[in-house]
């Protein structure tokens, strides 16, 4: 299980250190098998936006690119990421910046200035996605800094549980066991009932007995699929191992690790009949089942 320290504090505010967090983990069971600092070190890196960019003339894959960073001028910054285009908002390392092992410096790529780096999340520390600049949102606020505006610094635990610790398989969880260690309290969780506004609904067929005995659901319709998904769930489910995908999938992900509550959301447009809760059949395709909206267990 691995999750963001900011989130379980979120949930059981505690004054006690992260080393002191990660003994009490260990010390209750929930052994404690990696921390991983995350932002640390990275107070000279600021939300910038490209303005333009421009093929550098000496090489194909560089790109001159022209940056606001919140400070009047613009930057002129070489740039090889692939996905650097005029309007991206993306993380930018000034003059001054370390960067692990990189102390930033005024340099010239191939004969052209360049005035600081626009970075990845791998090169960041933030994540192991090195396959272009780290993309914020359109409306991140430029020239604040990284840290602030992604809620930094932080860190990803990683903890080993037992079969017998299922109740641990989420935030919510971890954090009653760490209240109970540091004489601290739960915050109350508040989600309030949301009323069925549809009429619509599909049946539900339970044929696996005792090992399935409740299966819920509810129709769904009016929503955009393609929205993004707000950064700050992004930003956590990131920190607790999981790659965020589309809005849809990270929110039951972000449920499931928050409240450790199995979901899953089906298009409806797909969906054929009533949703099936079974076992699996040799003779059943896995992507078959799916599409026919049937829940098998393993």
């Amino acid at each position: 299980m691995k999750f963001s320290e900011n989130w379980l504090r979120s949930h059981v505010p505690t004054s006690v250190s992260r080393d002191e967090l990660g003994a009490v983990l260990t010390a209750i069971g929930l052994e404690v098998e990696e921390v991983t600092a995350l932002g640390v070190g990275l107070d000279h890196v600021v939300v910038a936006r490209i303005v333009s960019a421009e093929r550098h003339p000496e090489a194909d894959r560089l790109q001159i690119c022209q940056v606001d960073a919140g400070q009047g001028e613009h930057l002129q910054i070489v740039c090889g990421a692939p996905n650097a285009r005029p309007g991206l908002v993306a993380p930018l390392a000034m003059i001054g910046a370390q960067i692990g092992e990189l102390k930033i410096k005024p340099a010239k790529l191939r004969g052209v200035d360049s005035n600081g780096m626009l970075c990845s999340a791998k090169e960041l520390g933030l994540d192991s996605d090195a396959s272009g600049l780290f993309e914020l949102p359109d409306d991140a606020p430029v020239g604040q800094t990284l840290v602030e505006y992604l809620g930094l610094p932080d860190a990803s635990i990683e903890i080993k549980l037992t079969p017998n610790r299922a109740d641990c398989f989420s935030i919510r969880g971890i954090a009653f066991d760490v209240a109970a260690a540091c004489a601290s309290e739960v915050v109350p969780f508040d989600a309030a009932p949301v009323a069925a506004v549809g009429t619509r609904e599909l049946t539900v067929d339970l044929a696996a007995g005792a090992e399935a005995p409740r299966y819920v659901g509810r129709v769904i319709e009016g929503i955009n699929a393609r929205a993004a998904t707000p950064l700050w769930m992004a930003e956590r489910l990131r920190r607790s191992g999981v790659r965020p995908v589309s809005l849809l999938v990270d929110i039951t992900q972000y449920v499931m690790l928050e409240l450790g509550q199995p979901m899953h959301a089906f298009d409806l447009g797909t969906l054929q009949g009533s949703i099936g809760v079974r076992r699996s059949r040799a003779d059943a395709a896995l992507q078959g089942a799916q599409v026919e909206g049937v829940h098998r267990l393993a």
